[in-house]
């Protein structure tokens, strides 16, 4: 769930919390700040943390500011702002004020885990090895239990104080649009509308990977269809590669990454690909694995420490509440239905980085969310029909739990909507009403 290296080929008024920085690396145009916010909320002498933020020098923008907020979790905020502020449209960045930031263990001073990072990169799937899991959170430390969203969330609280406005709009993507809603949830007088790519649901969801799985079989149909090159029955032939040795989890990654919009988001050459390694011809599908990965990112670009304890904080496990973690995922796993997870399996579910690294992860501070469950804000949820990470009806539940929010699902399309065209023109739309 993120923006990989192969999509990035691929001012804030000075208060008690925020300072500013040596403009002199800034991007023109733009002011750069420190936002100075506890590690621990409960504790104000506590350890702090400095955050970089990156503001557009509009400040008198008509309609106020955008929030920008990527995803992962893992990803920073300024220094991929110089790429994807071409996802905007120039009318909105007319009229509103841009704002990204590095949310709380992103970016150059983020969570370092060489190990973790080096194997795993910003990967949703791969599986992690048991010893790079326990060093990492061995270098979070004191701060185990103090990086999930809910976190974040009172961050970008603090941010908008630190801008004197009354209220933010914000665009999140991929998890990004799960920080963005529950920020919505609790903060809803303070926003004024949301724009939600590639959603993650505010609920949270599953972290077998069962939403995922099931819905991947009518994507690669799908896709399949629109190919005239596309003869044969991809879904078929992923189920026995999988079935046959081909890892799982590697098979989720590199489908997954194809689907950016940045990488390959109409899967064009993928059926062939796994129809020639069914018949004997792996070479295509080998390139694929080595090629189409988040592994490799650097922990500036991606951070794997932050995703990871983001991830362990925020959802629910079939081990939550219970003694013996191991025994509760057994029974988990054995409850799982087959059927739902075709063309993957149960081994693929069980090893994924979700499954494996948070079993091994301590038990610290768990993400605890507000009482609503309706999202108030006005809301606009994008959605690619291509998306491997964020199925559709993830997006069909959000728009079902807000007020007031129009789904825009486009044909085609890949994961992060607003680097496709009729995604930008969406986004325009709505937030120039």
């Amino acid at each position: 769930m993120r923006t990989v290296r192969l999509l990035c080929a691929l001012v804030l008024a000075c208060t008690a919390c925020s300072a500013p920085t040596d403009d002199s690396t800034c991007t023109a145009g733009f002011t750069c700040t420190t936002l100075h916010v506890p590690l621990d909320r409960q504790r104000s002498d506590g350890p702090s943390l400095d955050l970089a933020v990156i503001a557009a020098d509009n400040v008198d923008a008509p309609r106020g500011v955008l929030l920008l907020l990527t995803g992962g979790p893992g990803q920073p905020g300024v220094s991929l702002l110089p790429s994807l502020r071409h996802n905007v449209h120039p009318d909105v960045l007319r009229d509103y004020r841009l704002v990204m930031f590095d949310q709380r263990g992103t970016g150059p001073n983020g969570i370092n885990c060489p190990s973790l990072q080096e194997t795993v990169g910003g990967s949703d799937f791969l599986t992690p090895p048991a010893a790079a899991v326990d060093e990492c959170a061995q270098r979070v430390g004191s701060g185990l239990g103090h990086y999930g969203t809910p976190d974040t969330v009172d961050d970008i609280e603090q941010l908008r104080q630190s801008l004197k406005v009354d209220r933010l709009t914000l665009d999140g993507t991929s998890y990004g649009s799960f920080t963005a809603a529950q920020y919505g949830l609790k903060y809803p007088d303070h926003v004024q509308s949301l724009v939600l790519d590639s959603v993650v649901p505010h609920k949270g969801f599953d972290p077998t990977g069962v939403d995922l799985m099931a819905s991947t079989g009518a994507i690669l149909t799908a896709a399949c269809h629109q190919d005239a090159a596309c003869t044969t029955d991809p879904v078929a032939d992923l189920a026995w590669l999988v079935q046959h040795g081909v890892s799982g989890t590697d098979l989720m990654e590199s489908l997954s990454v194809a689907s950016l919009n940045s990488v390959n988001p109409s899967l064009k050459g993928i059926p062939a690909a796994l129809h020639a390694a069914r018949t004997g011809d792996d070479t295509r599908l080998k390139e694929l694995i080595q090629q189409t990965t988040s592994k490799g990112l650097t922990y500036d670009t991606l951070s794997a420490g932050l995703h990871i304890a983001t991830l362990c904080s925020d959802l629910r496990f079939p081990w939550s509440g219970k003694p013996d973690r191991k025994t509760a995922l057994d029974d988990a796993v054995r409850r799982l239905d087959p059927k739902r997870l075709y063309p993957y399996d149960v081994a693929t579910s069980r090893s994924q980085l979700m499954i494996q690294g948070c079993l091994r992860w301590p038990a610290a501070r768990v993400s605890t969310y507000p009482a609503a469950q309706k999202l108030l804000p006005r809301t606009l949820i994008l959605h690619g029909s291509n998306d491997l990470f964020c199925p559709l009806d993830w997006s069909r539940w959000e728009q079902t739990h807000s007020r007031d929010a129009k789904l825009v699902v486009v044909p085609g399309s890949g994961h992060s909507v607003q680097r496709d065209a009729r995604g930008q023109e969406a986004v325009r739309e709505f937030l120039l009403d």
